[in-house]
Parts: C-alpha cells; sequence; structure tokens
C-alpha cells in the first residue's frame, strides 16, 4: 500500500443489523467485505487509492436504516453495500434511490425488488425459480400437507416467500394445513403456535425466519413432540441456527443459492482465509458480502473510483468471477444463480441436490 497510501481513499459503505439477535448474518456480511477489502488494497487498490470500508449498523429497525444510510452518503461513500434484510433495504432505498447511490444487496432475495429501483443491484438471485424446485422437492417426498411458521417483522422477504411457496405447493395439489405468524421484534412465544399447527395434522412445517428463531421453533417442536421434518427458508442459513438448534435441527433441510461443497480454488481460498481471520466457518452471507464488494471493485476501476458512470459500469460487467460460478447482472441488477438444497447432517451443512441450474 505505500505506493498510494497517502492518497485519498475510495470508500465503500456498508451497511447491516450488526447488534441484536439477529446480527449473525449481517455479520458475516461485514465480514465477508472487510476480507474483500484487503485483499483489494494488497493488489493496488482502486485507480491507485486505497479502499476504506465506512461501516454503519442499522440496529435491524426502519429508523436505524434511515440513519444509517443518510450517515454514509455524507460520508461521501462510492456505493453502499447492504442491508442484509428485505424490510431495512426497502427502507434504505427511499435514500439511496433519490441520491442517486448504487446499493448492492448481498443477501436480498425477494423478487419484489426487481426492477424496484435503478440503483439497487444484488449478487444474491431472487429465491422465485429456487422456490418452485423447493416445494416440488417437497411435494415429491410425498409431504403433501404442509404448516407454515413466519416471521411477519421481515414481510418484504417472508410474506413473499410464503406466497409463492404456497402457489406452487398448491398447484402441485398439496395442501397447506395452517400458518401462524409472529414478530421478532418483541420475544415470542412460539409454543401456543406451534401447537395450533400442530392439531392441523400436517405431514411437514416449513420455517420461514431468521436463524435463532428457526432454532427455537425447532427446539420447540421437538420438546412437543412433534417430530415431522422440517423445512427452512434461506434466511436461516447460519452456524447460530445450529448452535442454537442442536439435534432439534438435525436433518432439516434448506433451500440456499451458495454451495457447501464447492471445490472452486477461489472459494477454498476464501474459506480458509475466514477461518484464520474470524476462526469460524463462512455462511452465505459472508460470501456474497465479498462477492459484493469485488464486483463493486471490479465497476469501480473503470469509473477512477467516482460514483458518476457506476451503474452503467456494473451492467457491462460480464460472467464475473464469483467464489462458486460466474454471474452477470441484467437490465434490472439481477443476477441469475444456481439454488441448491442443503441439509445438517452431523451438526453440518450438507450439500442434497440442485434445485434451480441458473445461467
Amino acid at each position: 500500500m505505500a505506493g498510494y497510501i497517502k492518497k485519498e481513499p475510495v470508500r465503500l459503505g456498508l451497511v447491516a443489523t450488526l447488534s441484536g439477535t439477529h446480527a449473525e448474518l449481517g455479520v458475516q456480511i461485514r465480514n465477508g467485505a472487510q476480507l474483500a477489502v484487503e485483499k483489494i488494497n494488497e493488489t493496488g487498490g482502486i485507480a491507485v487509492r486505497p479502499v476504506e470500508l465506512v461501516i454503519c449498523d442499522d440496529l435491524g429497525t426502519r429508523e436505524g436504516a434511515l440513519a444509517a444510510d443518510e450517515k454514509l452518503i455524507t460520508a461521501g461513500v462510492a456505493a453502499i453495500i447492504g442491508h442484509s434484510t428485505s424490510a431495512q433495504t426497502l427502507t434504505g432505498l427511499t435514500i439511496t434511490g433519490p441520491a442517486h447511490i448504487i446499493m448492492l444487496g448481498p443477501s436480498i432475495s425477494s423478487p419484489i425488488f426487481t426492477g424496484k429501483s435503478e440503483y439497487f443491484f444484488r449478487v444474491h438471485p431472487s429465491f422465485l425459480d429456487g422456490m418452485q424446485g423447493f416445494a416440488q422437492h417437497i411435494y415429491n417426498r410425498q409431504l403433501t400437507k404442509i404448516a407454515i411458521l413466519y416471521d411477519m417483522n421481515n414481510a418484504a422477504y417472508t410474506e413473499t416467500y410464503r406466497t409463492a411457496f404456497t402457489d406452487k405447493y398448491q398447484q402441485l395439489g398439496g395442501t397447506i394445513a395452517g400458518e401462524a405468524a409472529f414478530s421478532s421484534t418483541v420475544k415470542p412465544d412460539f409454543n401456543p403456535l406451534l401447537v395450533k399447527l400442530h392439531e392441523k395434522n400436517a405431514d411437514a412445517l416449513l420455517i420461514i425466519a431468521a436463524d435463532i428463531d428457526t432454532a427455537m421453533i425447532a427446539q420447540h417442536a421437538r420438546l412437543m413432540g412433534w417430530k415431522i421434518p422440517l423445512f427452512a427458508a434461506a434466511w436461516a442459513q447460519t452456524e447460530t441456527l445450529i448452535y442454537h438448534g442442536g439435534q432439534a435441527v438435525e436433518g432439516m433441510e434448506i433451500e440456499q443459492a451458495y454451495t457447501l461443497t464447492s471445490q472452486d480454488p477461489d472459494y477454498l481460498d476464501f474459506k480458509q482465509r475466514y477461518q484464520d481471520r474470524f476462526g469460524r466457518f463462512p455462511s452465505f452471507g459472508a460470501a456474497y458480502g465479498y462477492e459484493a464488494t469485488m464486483v463493486l471493485a471490479a465497476a469501480l476501476h473503470k469509473t477512477g473510483g467516482k460514483t458518476k458512470g457506476l451503474r452503467q459500469a456494473l451492467l457491462e460487467i460480464r460472467d464475473f468471477k464469483g467464489l462458486t460460478n460466474n454471474f452477470s447482472f441484467n437490465q434490472y441488477g439481477d443476477v441469475v444463480r444456481p439454488i441448491y438444497l442443503n441439509v445438517i447432517r452431523n451438526g453440518k451443512f450438507t450439500y442434497l441436490d440442485t434445485l434451480t441450474q441458473g445461467q
């Protein structure tokens, strides 16, 4: 860094939920982005300028998201990586869109963001195609009567997920035995919700919630003797799910746009560096936080580190080398990537199947 250490840095904003019970995904995204910035600076920075990551915690609230994005824009960031949840992303776009600041979502998969803002991009694909395969997989297992429990606090993700799954599952001939919603903004009592769902005689339970809530739901379900197959949304796939879920989450199946068994040399190098740096296994959030930062850097190389022209530079990127596969942005800032099915076995996420092939 000696050749450019005195030059004005290119500032990249990062905003996610970094505190509270749902912080694990945001922390992983931040860690992945930090690794990417270190690598970028080791190899010359952007336009011979060092990269500085300006980090803000959105606190998992609307007010926190607005304050964080305003702070990052005031700090003069060239672009923003974030948020970690759909609810905060929707809020943040009301600030970043009018300011013509690119927001690049590392973990946002709800299809409601397609065409939402010309200044919004994402490296995580929409879950819509994967949801079709997920519903088909569950139905093919002769599980034709499912119950659904979801967190209504992140409705931009969970409501859309629930609706998309329900539509496909019923189209196949399946029945929604019962539904229940809770709010993660207060400490939820899952027992009465699970008792009501248990009475519906469902064949399986789909949980659409964050890692810690999914783990607690699984624990309560097993303690009450409900031993039906459990399925979970991608939002839950972090080490927190396994740590707090224990034996209750063994056998749980999760759809995910991130293959944990890739032998790609770039992925293996990233995984080792992440474990060396943070002493933990990287989740999909860490991988996509890393990729979001790297693809932004590639586009900023074209603009000389400036915000002006960044949107077009991102759109012109083709077959960018990600950690597990290549990707390009379409006209809406979306990517099309494979969706996988993972299962928890012996306390580890294990690849089970591929639900969609992507491009």
